[in-house]
């Protein structure tokens, strides 16, 4: 079982260290974006192995826009170019995984032929994925200038909440239906290439997303849900605990004690009770959590 880890990070070199060294192991791979608004060299410096690849395109990563399905993309380029794996795990550099790495590899070997990636078909009120996603004109640019970016804001906000205008997905999506869900993944090799070649023949549907509202919550969605891979589905294997807010909260010790006596650790999503392997977020100074984890849980 060869593994393709693809890691989104943008700060806490020591954490993301620490990440690498928990998966690492026979026939694993790691491919990392550093966001491009971040100095890459503090990374560089502490993580260094032939196994492990800093990727050349860096995007400027901001929140809900189409600069971390970009970054996603060119993760996925970088690990097929690379070789055939069976499957690409996409993590943040925040996560850290609760089981062992030899635990997650046998998961995935007895689980092969599934794609895990939670999603549902939009509008889905329950799971807080409405047509807003869809119908938003989100004006998207990859500019750190803070002058530009305020002007941004002003007009994504009179676009949409002063003159609610609202455009037709179909002239773009054609026939797709719209999907949503969670931006944490674990695909085989195949979806991947699937993905890719997706893409580069249906060019509209990209530029589609480019201004479409938090698309790494429904480009990668959509694609997968119309094609062949949507009868392999299943909930994705990342545990994150979300209250009324845009981000989740960080993972503590309290909020791990129901983990501590399980061997299977399960969570109950949309798409139902699944098994997870990894958790998000986790504070920089997060140390007393990790070392609870290896002692009691992984």
């Amino acid at each position: 079982m060869n593994l393709a880890y693809l890691i989104l990070a943008h700060n806490n070199p020591s954490h993301l260290q620490k990440l690498i060294k928990a998966l690492d192991g026979a026939d694993t791979h790691f491919f990392i974006h550093i966001d491009a608004k971040q100095d890459i060299s503090p990374f560089q410096s502490k993580i260094s192995n032939e196994n492990i690849s800093f990727i050349k395109e860096r995007s400027i990563i901001f929140w809900g826009e189409f600069s971390i399905v970009q970054a996603t993309i060119d993760l996925i380029k970088a690990a097929l170019s690379k070789q055939k794996f069976e499957y690409l795990i996409l993590i943040s550099g925040s996560d850290y995984p609760l089981k062992n790495a030899q635990y997650i590899k046998d998961f995935l070997q007895r689980k092969k032929g599934s794609e895990f990636i939670t999603l549902v078909e939009v509008p889905h009120e329950e799971y807080r994925k409405g047509w807003d996603r869809f119908h938003q004109y989100r004006i998207s640019f990859p500019s750190n200038n803070k002058i530009l970016r305020g002007v941004k804001r002003v007009l994504n906000f009179v676009i949409n909440n002063v003159l609610h205008w609202q455009r037709n997905y179909k002239k773009s999506l054609g026939d797709l239906k719209p999907y949503a869900g969670g931006q944490w993944w674990a695909l085989s090799g195949d979806a991947c290439q699937y993905i890719l070649d997706f893409i580069e023949k249906n060019p509209k549907v990209v530029r589609f997303f480019q201004t479409a509202f938090i698309p790494d919550e429904s480009f990668f969605q959509t694609i997968l849900g119309n094609s062949s891979f949507m009868s392999r589905i299943k909930p994705n294997l990342t545990f994150t605990k979300w209250d009324d807010s845009e981000h989740p909260n960080y993972i503590t010790v309290e909020l791990l004690q129901s983990f501590k006596f399980e061997d299977v650790i399960n969570r109950q999503s949309i798409s139902g009770c699944s098994e997870v392997l990894f958790a998000r977020k986790f504070a920089p100074d997060s140390e007393e959590v990790i070392k609870f984890i290896e002692n009691h849980i992984a």
